[in-house]
């Protein structure tokens, strides 16, 4: 019996071919798109979960209106002395970076004198591995990062460095000698699905060595570093979090009062589970950008919805074709067939489509993961040996998708009654039209949502690329100093570089805008209470002038006042917050922690306009411009002309100055546009699934017609007949595919709308939802879907009446 229904399926598809391969591919696309986001999804799950007990480890985050990762460094130890709960604990920063910035080091081999710029060496305390999971090859994971001296490598720099020797015992110099270290382990390469990476893990034993033990750094006053612990199984997280800051009043004298103002004003230690760090946090100082939970909801929900579409169209055109087999179903059941066994016929009809479908959405998916990677920035892969989950999916979600889109096409046609079914194809009304509309419009509406979001995200990227700032970041070369001793000769390169023909200004800086800043509290000197978080940057004489920063009052810094070394600049907004009206003139205090020196106080001689230093997810934050040669970066104000050559003269004239780091430079518009690589993400993504939802639609849309206009051709004779002119036939037949998409474009907008308002929430400049983005979609939609029926309508429009009427 088995063999008779699959024979006959095999037949029935093999004797449709245009439709058999709308329905096969339409859901073969719908499934590899749903499958390609699987693997994305099960990749943004996967963070983290890699190490022991993962579920059981968390990261110590400080909560409050402007919350951040880092924490003070004997935090992580203490804990684990006071509560039972805590079983062990662990700091770690990038290496002299304090998570302010990664730090550049030239590392060298000095018996082979192989040398390269590294930046990613951590500085972790000793109970790293008590910790987390992470694979030590080489080494004895209770004996390593406790000496004096001691480094640890991953597998690539163990090859980089030593090629094929052991490294262990082995030797590598830190910044030209500087500091000499003796590799005790080679650990396994961090893997991706890790919310940090590193190649290098140097042990705070050796830093406080080098820098003392009496280090600022390493006390309470410093929230420099990264404190993870892990719990007993069973513990209650919240419950010691709630008792995290009176705790601390036993290591830190802070008066009672005080504390208590703290804690009212939502201030306090937060624990986070450490996998739920990459996609549920982007706090300050994150140790890499994190993914975005929303994104995900996001293109998960896209790829459904595109299935749905694809599921439609099969149970459109499956239930559109009953009356082509209306003879051969009354012909069963008159020789006794049940209502069941036509149903598992017809069930068995659409599990061998979407078998056939799955064999697609294979070659589909290998095809697209390449752009996928690259729209995602991931490096993906489909193994179904090495995920045979990834296999289990794709086989149950093809029964499931195959059974779901076949239910109601197989309870219509096992529903038909044979007496009426005998009496002929042409005398049948077809069964279930009014439900074929609806299903129809609800396509439409999903490819119309789709699109028009697509549109408002990318005029929303647009608005963000075209916005003005506050500062100008076109052509401002970014250019990291690397080499701490460049900073006692700046002004000597800066003179240097001002040299060369095409650089119109050059300035030094410790914080680029697009990058992270570092802050602490001021307030106003003559009311102490009147305070406010800023953020803070040192800055040379010349950087308002080369990112063209404006001043609202009071100037800039000047070497014709030697008191403006112990000046401030602010910002609109710390002017705001602090309640200065007339801000030039007044002292203010900065509560900096820069290796614990006592609060600053310090007179404002200016005021800059506000500029967007940060992302515009986010409102502009107070800040606060200090004259400072502590710099990180050099920037390059270059004039349009000749970029290249003036860049090469700009390496050129950097390595007179620096030769054991190499050149590297970036532009800060660029810079500023990595703020919002997940919007590009979502973006492209949107956009690639919003043309396959439309490509499905107007197949389904094609086949629906095709059916439509041969049951339609004797009536369009007559009326040629009866002298209907072609543009008159024409317009009946596009009339009531025309009604609908309407109505779907009718629906689709205020669904569309409340979406990416919801959307554009997250944006604090943000483009106001435009008629034109809904108008421009609509006509998309219309011109593609009618594109889609010409052929068929022009085809039957034109035809020959007397073929249409000769057999009556």
């Amino acid at each position: 019996m088995f063999r008779n229904y699959f024979k006959i399926a095999l037949r029935n598809l093999l004797k449709q071919k245009v439709y058999s391969v709308i329905n096969v591919f339409g859901l073969s696309f719908g499934m590899a798109c749903v499958l390609l986001i699987v693997i994305y999804v099960k990749d943004e799950l996967s963070y983290d979960k890699f190490h022991q007990n993962a579920e059981d480890i968390y990261r110590i985050t400080w909560s409050s209106d402007n919350p951040q990762t880092r924490t003070p460094h004997p935090m992580a130890q203490a804990l684990v002395r006071d509560f039972p709960e805590v079983i062990s604990a662990t700091s770690l920063s990038p290496l002299w970076g304090a998570g302010l910035t990664k730090q550049t080091f030239s590392v060298k081999n000095p018996e082979n004198d192989i040398a390269y710029d590294e930046r990613d060496i951590l500085s972790v305390d000793s109970t790293f591995f008590d910790v987390f999971s992470f694979d030590l090859l080489k080494g004895n994971k209770n004996e390593v990062l406790r000496n004096v001296g001691g480094i640890l490598l991953s597998e690539t720099y163990a090859q980089k460095y030593f090629g094929n020797e052991d490294p262990i015992g082995k030797t590598l110099s830190i910044n030209d000698d500087r500091t000499m270290v003796l590799v005790e382990g080679v650990f396994k390469d961090v893997p991706k699905n890790s919310h940090f990476h590193f190649d290098a893990l140097l042990s705070y034993v050796t830093l406080k060595s080098l820098e003392g033990p009496d280090d600022p750094y390493y006390t309470w006053a410093d929230f420099g570093h990264y404190n993870y612990v892990k719990l007993k199984e069973g513990s209650d997280p919240d419950k010691l979090e709630s008792q995290l800051m009176e705790w601390t009043m036993k290591y830190v004298e802070v008066p009672e009062e005080e504390m208590q103002r703290a804690i009212q004003n939502g201030m306090h230690f937060k624990f986070q589970r450490l996998t739920d760090i990459h996609l549920g946090s982007r706090i300050r100082w994150e140790l890499e950008p994190n993914g975005n939970k929303e994104y995900v909801y996001i293109m998960s929900a896209a790829a459904i919805l595109i299935l749905v579409v694809a599921c439609i169209n099969f149970m459109n055109l499956t239930t559109a074709r009953s009356t082509e087999r209306a003879r051969e179903i009354g012909i069963r059941k008159s020789l006794g067939a049940y209502k069941s066994q036509v149903s598992v016929q017809f069930l068995g009809e659409a599990l061998l489509t979407a078998i056939f479908a799955m064999l697609v959405t294979g070659l589909i998916a290998e095809v697209c993961l390449p752009f996928f990677n690259v729209v995602t920035n991931k490096s993906l892969n489909i193994n179904y040996i090495q995920q045979p989950g990834l296999l289990l999916i794709l086989i149950g979600g093809t029964i499931v998708t195959g059974l779901v889109a076949a239910i109601y096409p197989s309870f219509v046609l096992s529903s038909m009654n044979p007496v009426s079914s005998l009496k002929g194809v042409g005398k049948l009304k077809p069964k279930g039209a009014g439900f074929r509309k609806t299903l129809i419009v609800f396509q439409f509406i999903i490819s119309m949502t789709l699109l028009s979001g697509s549109l408002v995200i990318y005029h929303q990227l647009q608005f963000i690329h075209d916005k003005d700032l506050g500062f100008d970041d076109d052509r401002v070369v970014v250019v990291p100093v690397k080499n701490g001793d460049l900073i006692d000769k700046i002004e000597v390169v800066k003179t240097e570089l001002n040299k060369i023909t095409g650089i119109e200004a050059v300035s030094a800086t410790s914080n680029v805008p697009g990058k992270q800043f570092n802050q602490n509290a001021i307030s106003r000197a003559d009311d102490l209470q009147v305070r406010t978080n800023s953020s803070e940057t040192y800055v040379d004489y010349s950087f308002f002038e080369a990112l063209g920063i404006d001043f609202v009052s009071g100037r800039s810094f000047s070497r014709d006042y030697p008191t403006d070394s112990g000046a401030f600049i602010i910002n609109e907004t710390a002017a705001r917050e602090l309640n200065l009206r007339d801000p030039v003139g007044k002292e203010i205090i900065w509560y900096t922690d820069n290796n614990g020196r006592e609060p600053l106080k310090g007179t404002v001689i200016g005021v800059v306009k506000d500029f967007n230093y940060g992302s515009l997810h986010e409102p502009i934050r107070p800040l606060l411009f200090c004259l400072a040669p502590s710099y990180n970066d050099i920037l390059i104000k270059v004039q349009g002309e000749n970029f290249t050559e003036t860049i090469a003269d700009i390496e050129q004239t950097w390595k007179g100055f620096e030769s054991r780091f190499e050149f590297e430079y970036s532009v800060l518009s660029d810079d500023m546009g990595q703020l919002y690589v997940g919007e590009e993400k979502t973006a492209n993504v949107f956009g690639g699934f919003s043309f396959i939802a439309i490509l499905i639609a107007c197949f389904g849309l094609f086949g629906i017609a095709s059916l439509s206009y041969s049951q339609r051709v004797k009536e369009v004779g007559i009326r040629k007949v009866m002298g209907a002119s072609v543009f008159k036939i024409l317009t009946l037949l596009v009339k009531d595919f025309s009604i609908l998409i309407g109505v779907s474009i009718v629906i689709a907008v205020p669904v569309s709308w409340l979406i990416m308002d919801s959307w554009l929430e997250n944006f604090t400049y943000r483009i106001g939802i435009s008629v034109i983005d809904f108008v421009a979609s609509a006509v998309i939609l219309i011109i593609i879907a009618l594109f889609s029926l010409s052929y068929l309508t022009i085809k039957t429009a034109y035809s020959n009446p007397v073929d249409a009427l000769k057999e009556e």
